[in-house]
């Protein structure tokens, strides 16, 4: 890890930094309302990880702009060629902006059923390219990556958060199994993606939020040749050690 990393502990309490939350809360709000419309169209007529990119890359870049984040990329070994698994730790509602500006490839977000009845969020997830899974229905769940897989097997890498929900914190929630299923169905390696600093700039628990830096960590893909439906727990495992270790080295 770099020498200067971001502190990766959540802004403590004050009326200054709540008044931040609510100026990122707003800044979010509004790209989000006055870009969804474009981004839906368009996908209409080219429902791809290019357009959602085209996109949700300059919506990414207002909404940290104005709210004083960055984000930094750190490669620990350069990405295969191809479409790839990207599993990454969940920490708050930025992950994705913060992945939209650290990966270097367009990608697919796999999003769980539940997000499309959120209020305009889950009207342009379920219009643009992004995929949802159900993890309340085994058989449903099942379809839902099966087509993920054949997304993939065209050519689109795609984006899971194995937690499946927001630890607001640097550390790890329960791994499900679903995305490395994914992986070695559609015969892609997996690449561990490890958020630092995330719960640094904003606390969705506490409201606040203060400007910082995300260091968007990409560590060495995992190779899925060979590996059977039994063999995803093990798969499971071996990402979390890498982005476990990711996480207690920045706060050493």
């Amino acid at each position: 890890m770099t020498a200067a990393l971001p502190r990766t502990t959540a802004p403590p309490p004050s009326l200054t930094r709540r008044l931040w939350f609510g100026w990122v809360v707003f800044w979010a709000g509004f790209f989000t309302m006055t870009m969804s419309p474009a981004l839906v169209l368009h996908s209409a007529l080219a429902p791809t990880a290019r357009t959602l990119r085209s996109w949700m890359w300059p919506w990414a870049r207002f909404i940290y702009g104005m709210s004083g984040f960055r984000v930094e990329t750190v490669y620990r070994a350069p990405l295969p060629p191809g479409p790839v698994v990207f599993a990454s730790n969940h920490v708050n509602s930025l992950d994705i902006p913060a992945a939209m500006l650290g990966l270097p490839r367009p990608f697919l977000y796999m999003a769980r059923h539940e997000l499309r009845k959120w209020p305009l969020v889950g009207w342009v997830l379920e219009k643009s390219a992004c995929l949802f899974i159900r993890r309340d229905n085994p058989r449903q769940a099942v379809a839902d990556l099966q087509r993920a897989a054949e997304r993939i097997r065209g050519g689109d890498s795609v984006l899971l958060f194995p937690e499946g929900g927001r630890s607001h914190a640097h550390t790890l929630e329960p791994f499900m199994s679903g995305p490395f299923v994914l992986a070695i169905r559609a015969g892609v390696p997996v690449v561990p993606m490890t958020l630092v600093g995330q719960a640094g700039i904003m606390s969705q628990t506490d409201k606040t939020a203060w400007p910082g830096t995300t260091w968007c960590v990409i560590g060495e893909p995992i190779s899925t040749d060979g590996l059977q439906r039994g063999d995803a727990a093990e798969l499971s495992a071996r990402v979390r050690k890498v982005i476990e270790a990711e996480l207690a080295g920045a706060e050493a």
